[in-house]
C-alpha cells in the first residue's frame, strides 16, 4: 500500500522521518539524527511511564534501518553491540524503526538480552506497523511530506478532531471506515422511514451496517417494530467529495421543505456519520488553523 522506496535509500531522510513520526505519536526526541558517525545511535527518545505511585522517564535508543529497495530483513549482523550501545547512551530500551521487518535471529537476540536483564525492553516499528499509523490512525501530514505519491493513491484518514470517530456496524460492530482505502462498497448507512401519505415521512432510525446479513437483520428489525422501509447509501460513495456534499445538501433540503422528520436518535446518528466521513473527505487542519479554532472557542458544540 505505502511504497517506502519513495524515501532515498541513503538513510538520512528515513531517520528524519523516524524522528517526526515518533514525535507525532507522543515521544520526546532528546537527540535528533545528524550527519557523521553516531556511535550506533540514530535517535534517543523518551516517554513518561506511570507506576503505582509515580511517573518516571523511560529512554529508548532508536536504530533506523531502511532496506525497502532490497526488501531484506534487518538481522543481528545489522544491529551489532546492542547492549553496549544502550549502556553508552544510558538508554533503557531499544527500538528498531525499519522499513522492512526484523529477522527471527534479531528478535531472538533481543529476547535473550531482556530475559537476562541486560535491557529493560525492546520494540519494533516495522513497515506494516508504520503503515498502520499513517493510514488507519491518521498521521496524514507525515505521509504527504515524506511519501507524497503514496498519499495520492491512498487517500488517508485525517485527524480533524482530537479523537478518531469510527462508523461501527450496528449489528456486528465492525468499523466500516477503518479500511476505507482497501474495501469498497461493503458498508452502508440506512434511513428507516415510516411512510405517511398525509404528511412528511418520519425517520425513526438511522443505522450503519455491513451489506448482506447485517443489513437484513437490522432492516427486518425496523420493519417488525415500525413497519419502516429502509433507504441506503454506500459509504464508499459518500466518501467521494461531490457525493458527500450532495448527501448533506439533500438532507438539509428534505428538512427545509418538510419532506422528512427525524427522531432525536436518528438525527444524532446522521450527525455521527457526517462527522466520521469528514475524516476521509476533508483535509487535515494546519497548525495555524487549529490555533484559530481554539482561540475562537475550542471544540464546536455541534460535535
Amino acid at each position: 500500500m505505502i511504497d517506502f522506496t519513495e524515501i532515498d535509500s541513503d538513510g538520512e531522510v528515513w531517520e528524519l522521518f523516524a524522528r517526526d513520526f515518533l514525535e507525532e505519536i507522543g515521544f520526546y526526541v532528546e537527540s535528533s539524527p545528524g550527519r557523521g558517525a553516531d556511535g550506533g545511535k540514530d535517535l534517543l527518545v523518551t516517554e513518561q511511564l506511570r507506576g503505582n505511585l509515580n511517573k518516571y522517564k523511560f529512554r529508548w535508543l532508536v536504530s533506523c534501518k531502511h532496506y525497502a529497495k532490497s526488501n531484506k530483513s534487518v538481522n543481528e549482523r545489522d544491529e551489532i553491540n546492542i547492549q553496549e550501545r544502550l549502556d553508552s547512551f544510558k538508554a533503557d530500551g531499544f527500538v528498531g524503526f525499519y522499513s522492512t521487518v526484523p529477522s527471527a535471529g534479531l528478535m531472538t537476540r533481543l529476547e535473550q538480552l531482556k530475559e537476562n536483564g541486560k535491557i529493560k525492553d525492546f520494540r519494533f516499528f516495522d513497515g506494516k506497523l508504520i503503515e498502520n499509523y499513517l493510514v488507519r490512525i491518521g498521521y496524514s501530514r507525515l505521509l504527504l511530506r515524506f511519501l507524497p505519491e503514496s498519499y495520492k493513491k491512498i487517500k488517508p484518514r485525517h485527524l480533524i478532531f482530537s479523537d478518531y470517530i469510527p462508523v461501527n456496524c450496528d449489528y456486528c460492530g465492525k468499523d466500516l471506515i477503518e479500511n476505507h482505502h482497501e474495501e469498497n462498497y461493503t458498508g452502508i448507512v440506512c434511513n428507516a422511514e415510516v411512510i405517511d401519505d398525509g404528511g412528511p415521512n418520519k425517520v425513526v432510525g438511522v443505522y450503519f451496517s455491513c451489506k448482506g446479513e447485517c443489513d437484513k437483520s437490522l432492516s427486518d428489525k425496523y420493519w417488525r417494530e415500525y413497519k419502516a422501509i429502509t433507504k441506503w447509501q454506500d459509504l464508499s460513495d459518500i466518501q467521494i467529495p461531490v457525493f458527500y456534499l450532495e448527501w448533506i445538501m439533500g438532507t438539509l433540503n428534505e428538512l427545509k421543505y418538510g419532506r422528512l422528520e427525524y427522531t432525536d436518535e436518528a438525527f444524532q446518528k446522521t450527525k455521527e456519520v457526517t462527522l466520521a466521513l469528514a475524516q476521509i473527505v476533508m483535509r487535515e487542519m494546519t497548525e495555524k488553523e487549529k490555533d484559530r479554532v481554539l482561540a475562537l472557542g475550542q471544540i464546536p458544540d455541534w460535535i
